[in-house]
């Protein structure tokens, strides 16, 4: 279902029928190089509405997680509508974790003449909406969410950021953990087969080989939903590993939760990011306590603040990626302001602008501010909750944290941080 805000109030509207056709060429725009947004002050009007498109797996695989996201990306919206002078209208979809839905989602919102979207979370939704919908429709992808190191080899047109931090720094952590501190010299993957999995099974392979000279016995995949969990388990343990990285959603990869601990209850079992979901405790039929993982952790100037503000909105803690869905909504309401239009090129070029300064310095508790004075024309650098928040030349952040966690059923959250981790 999809939510407006405008002139200040919340409306419902529909989506859009998708189009047909889509482009599948992606050449180079000739104005998506950084910097063709004239930087010098100028007078600006005000009295102008900026429009976002926001897409997260409501239902799905990610249904679980896709809400709170979701939440972290409407947060910016809610905080400063009332003390804005240009207004906000927004629209939400569901992918239902599904590339071909999100696909015709994003279709729907190119069509209602959003220039900018916060998301899509699973990687390969967000690549197919990238590649297929929005990069040929010139409109800005920032996805708080996707990790796969593909995303930063797209021919984007300068158009695909994300506020998450790529895949290839979370295996190093992962393959750190595995040797040192479960200290494990034969490990084998258990993958979700798509682009996600794939990519992370294999960057966890490359560095615990080549960083801690371990051995790989095993990569196995399983597809969502429809996993043979009995087959897929004898596979993944047929090498005798010490350790199982088990990398997925959370409603496939409960069966094989419990799967690895019927079949060998002492076995070692690391999680990723998109398995830290305190809900896999009443998915599973086994106590997953001893199940440890890694996820992108919160490490911005602005992250008390956050906490604070999506904790007194929503009544619940922020979750994994929600403070980077506000800063991915953040960026994007701060460039749009600075462009001055409802352009998706002109909304890119201005993603840097507003990140990189020199300019007043914005975060979180300061946002309103931020976006009057970049729709009149003069510098911000926002400085994130998930990070200070610098895109490369890829559209990647440039700075993470991890956090070390495992299952908790005796915490509230139901998931206990151990350590934390800086690449």
């Amino acid at each position: 279902m999809p939510y407006r805000m405008k002139r200040r109030e919340l409306l419902s509207g529909g989506v859009a029928a998708g189009v047909g056709g889509l482009a599948g060429c992606l050449e180079e725009d000739p104005g998506s190089e950084t910097g063709d947004v004239e930087s010098e002050v100028e007078t600006r009007p005000t009295d102008r509405t900026i429009r976002l498109g926001v897409m997260h797996p409501l239902t799905g695989d990610l249904g679980s997680v896709g809400e709170p996201i979701k939440d972290g990306a409407l947060l910016p919206i809610e905080q400063v509508a009332d003390e804005v002078d240009p207004e906000i209208e927004y629209e939400v979809v569901d992918t239902e974790t599904s590339p071909s839905v999100g696909v015709q989602a994003a279709s729907g919102l190119v069509d209602a003449g959003y220039p900018m979207v916060n998301g899509a979370s699973a990687s390969d939704v967000t690549l197919q909406v990238a590649q297929q919908v929005l990069v040929p429709h010139r409109t800005v992808c920032c996805s708080p969410a996707s990790t796969t190191p593909t995303i930063s080899t797209v021919n984007d047109a300068g158009l695909l950021f994300r506020t998450a931090v790529s895949d290839s720094l979370q295996a190093v952590v992962l393959a750190e953990r595995a040797a040192t501190e479960r200290n494990a010299q034969r490990a084998a993957t258990l993958y979700v087969n798509n682009d996600y999995g794939w990519q992370l099974s294999r960057a966890f392979a490359r560095a615990f080989r080549g960083n801690h000279d371990g051995t790989v016995t095993e990569q196995v995949s399983f597809d969502e939903g429809g996993a043979d969990d009995e087959e897929v388990i004898e596979a993944v343990t047929a090498g005798d590993p010490d350790l199982v990285v088990v990398i997925g959603y959370p409603e496939t990869s409960a069966g094989l939760f419990d799967g690895l601990i019927d079949h060998d209850p002492g076995i070692y079992i690391l999680a990723t990011d998109g398995l830290r979901d305190s809900s896999l405790h009443e998915m599973t039929e086994n106590t997953i306590n001893h199940i440890r993982g890694t996820a992108p952790l919160v490490g911005g100037p602005g992250e008390d603040v956050f906490a604070e503000l999506y904790e007194e909105q929503y009544d619940a803690e922020p979750g994994v990626f929600t403070a980077h869905a506000y800063d991915a909504t953040a960026v994007m309401l701060l460039a749009n302001a600075f462009a001055g239009e409802n352009d998706g090129a002109a909304v890119g070029n201005a993603m840097r602008i507003v990140t990189e300064g020199p300019g007043e310095l914005i975060g979180p508790e300061t946002l309103a501010e931020g976006i009057d004075l970049a729709a009149r024309g003069e510098h911000v650098e926002y400085q994130g909750a998930s990070s200070p928040l610098g895109f490369d030349e890829n559209g990647d952040v440039t700075d993470a944290t991890f956090e070390y966690w495992r299952f908790d059923d005796t915490a509230g959250s139901g998931i206990t941080e151990i350590d934390r981790v800086s690449t």
